[in-house]
């Protein structure tokens, strides 16, 4: 009887120490599980990969020498990949110091464990949008910070190009976009400073690809994009179109610096064109994005801004005379001969919401948000009843899409809600 009394006693103490290993085992696989769909997310993985990342994340997380060794070893996972869920368990056996006594009960209680999450199936491609106007001068580092945060979260330093399926373009602009080499093309020779601005014509609120075949020729003349401007960003900040290569990325924002005029709806669609596959002819070939039919991927944009639209470019016609004689007495009179030439001419006009360059601007976004593409607009200022904010905020595909950051801290805090939101976008989708 005394030992019964006894077993019934020290039975608690057992209980509880099974009690606290499934508590410890827990938090430990629910860590390692999360942080596996994190990875599997943003990257394509091998079953040693995967085992190798459950082992790490699980080990750092639990808090128990004594059992680590026997939960490692029973530590699974079945991975479904047609639903994108990952089921993890482990199991580990707590010795009985009382129920075992004189045989009445187990020498040990196994503790079982299981968690199952979702990951995301879903690829991103992702554009970049991004103010690098004079205006930036002082924020550039703040923008560069912002920027770096979210490439870690979307691509993070575990992924490589072969694997991640994550791609991220880059375009900084300010009254144009640097094409580098790309430019020659698409200005069809006409850029001497690698720059290109908007085009016109029935094209202008389109991705129809550079080299569309316009029903009025007239409308483009000899060339499809405008030259840009001196003040265009310089060589190093050069558009880079999609991609996964982190150095790639890093280094592109490590290089930009501020300069110029805004003309945003020349960023914007620059932006728009390195996520539309009818531009698939113009970049290289790991760079082309996908048709907007595949339902495995999903296509966001993120458009910065810190100011208010300023500068546009249109064809203009100019007619160039030149005297060619004289006829009649007393110097007679002056006979010309006149051309008429269409070249691109750079407009400057005062800051506003429905001047040209906010209304191209506009008209664009909402050109992308028909396609299907995400947009997130941050505006990097105090007053939100400025152009710039007011833009932002309509360009957003949502409400909830649109951002004002009043602080460096606002705008890198932006930035980091913006890739969570699309990791998590992933997830629900």
């Amino acid at each position: 009887m005394f030992l019964l009394v006894t077993v019934i006693a020290g039975s608690r103490i057992d209980f509880a120490r099974a009690v606290n290993l499934r508590e410890k085992l827990s938090v430990a696989l629910d860590a390692s599980a999360l942080s596996l769909a994190v990875e599997l997310s943003s990257s394509t993985l091998t079953d040693a990969q995967i085992a190798s990342a459950l082992s790490e994340v699980f080990t750092a997380n639990f808090d128990d020498s004594t059992y680590l060794s026997t939960a490692l070893s029973n530590l699974s996972y079945s991975l479904n990949t047609s639903e994108g869920t990952i089921a993890i368990s482990t199991k580990a056996a707590v010795g009985t110091s009382f129920i075992a006594l004189g045989g009445i009960g187990p020498d040990t209680l196994t503790v079982d464990v299981n968690t199952e999450v979702a990951y995301s199936q879903y690829e991103v491609e992702l554009a970049l949008v991004l103010d690098v106007t004079g205006s930036m001068k002082n924020d550039i580092d703040t923008l560069q910070e912002a920027t770096e945060d979210l490439v870690d979260t979307l691509i993070p330093s575990t992924s490589t190009e072969d694997t991640s399926k994550v791609k991220i373009s880059i375009v900084p602009y300010s009254q144009g976009v640097n094409l580098g080499s790309y430019a020659t093309t698409v200005s069809n020779g006409n850029s001497s400073s690698n720059c290109v601005t908007e085009r016109v014509g029935e094209a202008q609120y389109t991705d129809d690809a550079y080299n569309y075949t316009p029903d009025d020729a007239s409308a483009v003349k000899d060339t499809y994009f405008g030259g840009g401007s001196s003040s265009c960003p310089d060589s190093d900040m050069k558009l880079l179109p999609l991609t996964s290569d982190r150095d790639d990325l890093m280094d592109k924002i490590d290089d930009l610096d501020d300069g110029g005029g805004t003309a945003g709806q020349t960023g914007i669609a620059w932006g728009w064109y390195t996520l539309s596959p009818n531009w698939s002819n113009l970049w290289p070939t790991d760079s082309q994005p996908s048709a907007y039919s595949d339902d495995d991927v999903l296509k966001f944009a993120v458009i910065m801004t810190d100011g208010d639209n300023n500068a546009y470019y249109d064809l203009k016609e100019t007619q160039t005379c030149t005297q060619t004689g004289t006829s009649g007495k007393f110097g007679g009179t002056k006979t010309y001969t006149c051309t008429t030439s269409t070249k691109w001419t750079a407009y400057s006009e005062s800051e506003g919401y429905n001047n040209t360059s906010s209304t191209r601007a506009r008209t664009l976004c909402d050109a992308m948000k028909d396609a299907g593409i995400t947009i997130y607009g941050v505006y990097f200022g105090t007053s939100s009843s400025s152009a710039g904010a007011k833009n932002m905020s309509s360009c957003a595909s949502s409400s909830d899409n649109f951002y004002q950051a009043s602080s460096s801290t606002e705008l890198i805090s932006a930035f980091g809600n913006i890739a969570k939101t699309i990791q998590a976008i992933r997830l629900i989708k």
